[in-house]
């Protein structure tokens, strides 16, 4: 694959992903969806709000989380995963084909038949050729997602040669057999997660190689997209000729309106007085507290498959001083950064997030989140490395509350003999700046959500065989050697849960190490009206809310 566009992709799901987080439950519990069900009366209009406006709601070019949340109720790819909540939703299971893929030994060949039948939402048949059709129009639109497919066998070639009606050679589709073959330049064992994306969800060929936002292009799944006003709203509604598959239930309301407010305040006092039946951002801090107490039975919190935490460049000084580094560690205050949250962050030192294969919890080495950080001792390791006074600048976007978490760590920093200042910038061009190496970040706040429910998206970020001059995802520039083979060991398995052990031991490596110091994993909140089936509704590890699980209650 080419390194440099895997990157940029990854970098900017990151990026936008920093804008909506994850919900851990108040009373620990993040089973919501999987309980009994309560009766759910088909049909009717639902109403939510956004915060923002999608990017696009053209499944090509989706990158907003909030974008592929809606991607993910009316776009269904090839493979897809379970509609779970908690960490059942991050099951890989057939989508548009019959059954997940038969793979070759030599980890290069993939093969699928599409289900029998399929109609696009305008009634128009499902050919196994409109999944090469699709791969080729995320090229064309140079979407941030191609790079999750560029490691098929032609697609570089297909996009460097600019050829519209080219072929990719390493697609075989045959129309009348319902079957697809799909051959890797080399082995990916990560590729059918790849599979499973929304990027890759199935339009009819003939799509035009534009954006389609105002009209999106017809697909497979239990909505259609309709109504679009740039900026403003856009809609839901059941689609028509979708019937259910095993593992994608047909919508529960006839229509869902989603208007785009900005103001979360708003959006809480309207949700809180039923004025609307759903909101699917974090409401402002000071309006917790009141959710909590006032919508019980419509109110939950989970932690998503996500960690925030400093980003230290281990070619910059100080932090090329391994002391340096864990001396940090060692001075870091969790709880007092959960704070900065208000309780929407799950405390914790482990680079992987709880709900991740090859997540076990450490003992963390320079302090558990819940004791007191050892300021005393930090100090003195700082004297030790002889680099008290030197100058550090911390790095954050402007975006609510990096700023405070770039604070909290100069002020940290300077307890403990360094000289820190805090930068925040404009969260459009932050992560092309950080990932710059020509900008010699020396610290950066950061995060990092999943792409797809996969260790390997996790471990890129500290992988020394991504380093590049720009959009380096390894952006602490991390090459170690005992920690590249061991992330080289598990990305190569094509079993994630029996790669869960060598996952554990890099996890514990770069914790170790202080090549990063993590400090929690982000919550996010869902709340609904007293009208819905709270206890029906679904909450994806992967893309959130479910919406065509949102449904009335049945009248008693």
């Amino acid at each position: 694959m080419t390194r440099s566009r895997i990157t940029k992709t990854l970098i900017a799901l990151s990026a936008t992903a920093a804008f909506v987080g994850g919900c851990g439950s108040d009373d620990g519990d993040d089973t919501a969806g999987t309980a009994d069900k309560a009766a759910i009366q088909k049909g009717g209009t639902l109403t939510g709000y956004y915060s923002e406006a999608p990017d696009s709601l053209d499944p090509a070019l989706a990158s907003l989380v909030n974008a592929q949340t809606a991607i993910f109720a009316a776009y269904t790819p090839l493979l897809t995963y379970k509609r779970a909540s908690g960490p059942e939703g991050a099951t890989l299971e057939p989508g548009l084909a019959e059954a997940l893929p038969t793979i070759s030994s030599d980890g290069l060949t993939y093969e699928l038949t599409l289900r029998d039948g399929l109609q696009f939402s305008d009634g128009s048949p499902v050919e196994a050729s409109d999944f090469e059709y699709t791969v080729k129009r995320l090229i064309n639109l140079q979407s941030f997602g191609v790079g999750y497919y560029l490691g098929i066998d032609g697609a570089q070639k297909y996009a460097d040669d600019g050829k519209e009606a080219g072929d990719i050679s390493g697609i075989e589709a045959d129309d009348a057999t319902r079957k697809i073959t799909i051959k890797l330049a080399e082995p990916d064992a990560q590729f059918s997660y790849k599979l499973a994306l929304v990027y890759a969800g199935i339009v009819p060929s003939g799509t035009p190689f534009k954006d389609q936002t105002k009209k999106p292009p017809p697909g497979v799944g239990p909505f259609t997209i309709e109504d679009v006003k740039a900026g403003e709203s856009f809609s839901f509604v059941k689609s028509k000729t979708f019937k259910a598959l095993p593992s994608v239930p047909e919508a529960n309301a006839d229509r869902i309106d989603i208007s785009v407010v900005e103001n979360q305040r708003r959006q809480a006092q309207d949700v809180l007085a039923n004025k609307v039946d759903f909101i699917n951002d974090p409401p402002p801090a000071d309006q917790l507290r009141q959710l909590r107490e006032e919508a019980k039975g419509r109110y939950k919190e989970f932690t998503t498959n996500s960690t925030y935490y400093f980003v230290l460049n281990v070619e910059e000084k100080p932090f090329d001083n391994p002391e340096v580094r864990k001396a940090l560690a060692t001075a870091v205050d969790e709880g007092a950064l959960a704070r900065l949250f208000s309780g929407l962050l799950e405390p914790d030192c482990n680079f992987l997030p709880p709900g991740m294969t090859g997540y076990k919890k450490l003992t963390c080495p320079f302090g558990e989140p819940t004791a007191k950080p050892d300021i005393a001792k930090a100090k003195q390791m700082i004297t030790d490395a002889g680099v008290a006074g030197q100058e550090v600048t911390v790095w954050s976007d402007d975006g609510d509350p990096s700023p405070q978490v770039a604070n909290y760590l100069a002020d940290t920093l300077n307890q403990i003999g360094l000289k820190a200042e805090p930068k925040s910038i404009d969260g459009q061009t932050f992560y092309e700046s950080v990932t710059d190496q020509s900008t010699k970040a020396q610290v950066t706040v950061f995060n990092w959500f999943q792409d797809y429910p996969h260790p390997a998206s996790f471990f890129a970020n500290v992988d020394g065989n991504n380093i590049t001059k720009t959009f380096n995802v390894d952006i602490g520039n991390v090459n170690d050697d005992a920690l590249n083979a061991l992330i080289e060991e598990g990305d190569k398995q094509l079993d994630v849960k029996a790669a869960a052990p060598t996952y554990e031991q890099a996890d514990k490596a770069v914790v170790d190490n202080a090549f990063l110091v993590p400090y929690g994993h982000r919550k996010l909140t869902v709340i609904t009206s007293d009208r819905i089936a709270f206890d029906n509704a679904v909450f994806s590890p992967v893309y959130s809310l479910d919406f065509a699980s949102l449904g009335l209650k049945a009248a008693e």
